[in-house]
């Protein structure tokens, strides 16, 4: 028996804490209402689909923590307008596009009875599980979710969102730089002679000893070179690691100093590969110590 002071919750519930996934197997039409937009749950109206929209919410509730839902036939109060008028082709493709659009999310559906207008409609609930490391769409393009809104992560939030799910170290990822043309010839030749010397490895060619030193990968027949061989080798390094540099100061007295006070005898900054900032920097603190009296700071930015 349902009374008319009866709400949609049961006297015990606390739904504000549900978790998404929990939202997602309770959630009726009289509950929707109570579920505003937010981290936890974004509706889309049932009239359309637009699926390329759809895969950045894939992407983003997969990389948010405890997942998400996304109903579609609701409005952005969460009132149930329903997805009567969607074909079933539409219908089928909510719950295949992921497949090729945003192939490593893995949601999951289920319809929801709702009344619309007075007529017998439903509404497509769609569970999205974070899945614990980088997802992203076809395009290729990562989004996480903030509050109500998605934001497209940038290639060091990415990076950052690998590292940090100890998905893949920093060194090992794929840099955008063409081998061997922006790299340094003399610094990949000696670095090759050494590992043939030491290794007795005197048949290995170049390319053989980068990838089995994990500098160079073999894609599809195309050697991609590893961000560890930017920062022993590119020419131009600071192209996609910004803070690939060493600045050495020199002051006159045993403290930096702030503000007016703030004056080193000497400040210069040194950038390109590891290889070429040691040499550059060594040079420079070479100039130096001539005189024991000064005091120098090596601020490493790398």
């Amino acid at each position: 028996m349902e009374l008319p002071f009866e709400g949609p919750f049961a006297v015990a519930d606390s739904p504000a804490l549900w978790t998404p996934r929990e939202i997602w197997v309770r959630l009726t039409a009289q509950m929707m209402p109570f579920f505003s937009e937010g981290r936890r749950i974004d509706n889309k109206g049932g009239a359309k689909v637009d699926f390329h929209d759809m895969a950045k919410y894939l992407s983003a509730f997969s990389n948010t923590p405890d997942g998400g839902v996304l109903v579609f036939g609701a409005d952005s109060d969460g009132n149930p307008t329903g997805c009567s008028s969607l074909s079933s082709d539409q219908l089928n493709r909510i719950e295949s596009c992921h497949t090729q659009l945003c192939p490593e999310a893995k949601p999951e559906f289920r319809r929801i009875e709702a009344t619309v207008n007075g007529k017998q409609d439903f509404c497509v609930a769609i569970y999205i599980p974070y899945v614990g490391r980088l997802i992203e769409t076809n395009k290729p393009e990562a989004w996480i979710r903030y509050g109500d809104t998605i934001h497209k992560m940038s290639d060091e939030e990415k990076q950052d969102f690998r590292s940090t799910r100890q998905e893949l170290t920093f060194e090992l990822s794929r840099a955008p730089y063409a081998f061997p043309e922006d790299f340094d010839d003399g610094i990949i030749q000696d670095f090759c002679d050494g590992f043939r010397t030491r290794e007795r490895r005197e048949d290995w060619g170049n390319a053989e000893i980068l990838r089995d030193r994990f500098l160079l990968a073999d894609e599809n027949g195309r050697l991609a070179p590893n961000n560890a061989l930017v920062l022993l080798a590119a020419k131009s390094p600071r192209k996609s690691i910004p803070g690939c540099r060493v600045r050495v100061q020199r002051f006159g007295d045993n403290t930096e100093g702030t503000g007016n006070s703030y004056t080193p005898l000497r400040d210069r900054f040194f950038e390109g590969n590891v290889v070429s900032i040691i040499k550059a920097a060594a040079q420079e603190l070479d100039e130096l110590v001539y005189d024991v009296t000064g005091n120098y700071i090596l601020d490493y930015a790398a």
